[in-house]
């Protein structure tokens, strides 16, 4: 058996999410009160007591998500369980960096209130947007964007083999669901505060580069797939800037999975609220074991499936 470790991203928030595992695991409880330490302010608190308009806001979103899918991961190391490979979705991925050592939990708080900060700041609300096409190709997709006229929209997460978001101006992505609906295809224009992973986001991304100039990293213990090539990361030296192109470029999951498997991996267990990830990897692969852990029924349900 190979594991991996996959950490949820931005969009599977919701209010009191975590609070089960935190309530019952003191391996949760110890990161979520790190987070509160490194942050100066109790995401314990958002997480657990918010509601969802607040745990909506990126500010939050970031760092909230960051402490549920370390939590959930710390506690399967304290229960033996270990990866063998991980990656994490956007956002995740600094938890998965942060899982592997490549970054300390502490930093890894502190920069990702910096990043979610940059990444709201950098359009003004409105002006961007983003939306999954279901049902189309990759190449459906691009294709679409080729032909928009009134705006910006590229691809910005490969999702899944069957699901593709775009990312751009509010006219470049309106203009691109037109066009997907006329040619028959699925288009769902999503809640999000920003157009995350495209070229808009350039002004984050030139704050977090600065930002990681004072940050050190170190190589990571298992392989990290990152976002921006599907590839297994052993150098720490590489991270920053992977990280830096991570804002403004697509979300390569597909990639990451089949890289993944490729590599001998044939259980994958997503840490954190939701289950979008377990989702993705049910639509992109076959023959492989899919679990989760966010809170104490699916920790449960997650370590009699892999003691079987």
């Amino acid at each position: 058996m190979k594991i991996a470790f996959l950490f949820s991203g931005q969009g599977a928030q919701y209010p009191g999410m975590m609070k089960d595992l935190y309530d019952s695991e003191p391996a949760a409880k110890e990161v979520f009160d790190k987070a509160d330490a490194a942050l100066g302010r109790s995401i314990s608190d958002v997480c657990f007591e918010g509601a969802q308009e607040d745990l909506n806001l990126t500010h939050n979103t970031q760092p909230c998500m960051l402490a549920g899918d370390l939590a959930a991961a710390t506690v399967l190391r304290a229960h033996g369980v270990e990866a063998d490979a991980v990656a994490g979705f956007s956002l995740g991925e600094y938890a998965a960096l942060a899982y592997a050592g490549a970054i300390s939990a502490d930093e890894a708080f502190r920069v990702i209130q910096i990043r979610a900060d940059a990444m709201q700041e950098a359009v003004a609300p409105g002006e961007g947007g983003m939306a999954a096409f279901v049902g189309a190709t990759a190449e459906q997709v691009e294709e679409i964007c080729a032909k928009v006229t009134k705006g910006y929209v590229v691809a910005a997460n490969y999702n899944s083999p069957v699901q593709t978001v775009v990312s751009g101006s509010a006219a470049g992505v309106d203009e691109a669901c037109e066009l997907a609906e006329a040619a028959g295809l699925r288009c769902v224009k999503l809640a999000v505060s920003a157009p995350f992973h495209c070229a808009m986001m350039e002004p984050a991304a030139k704050r977090l580069e600065k930002e990681f100039n004072a940050v050190t990293f170190n190589d990571p213990s298992v392989p990290v797939y990152m976002n921006v090539d599907g590839k297994p990361l052993t150098d720490g030296s590489a991270v920053a800037a992977l990280l830096v192109r991570q804002a403004m470029s697509p979300v390569r999951w597909v990639a990451t999975l089949e890289n993944m498997k490729a590599n001998g991996v044939d259980t994958f267990i997503e840490c954190g609220a939701g289950k979008t990830l377990s989702g993705l990897v049910k639509k992109t692969l076959k023959d492989v074991k899919i679990l989760r852990v966010e809170d104490r029924k699916t920790l449960q349900s997650t370590l009699e499936a892999l003691q079987a």
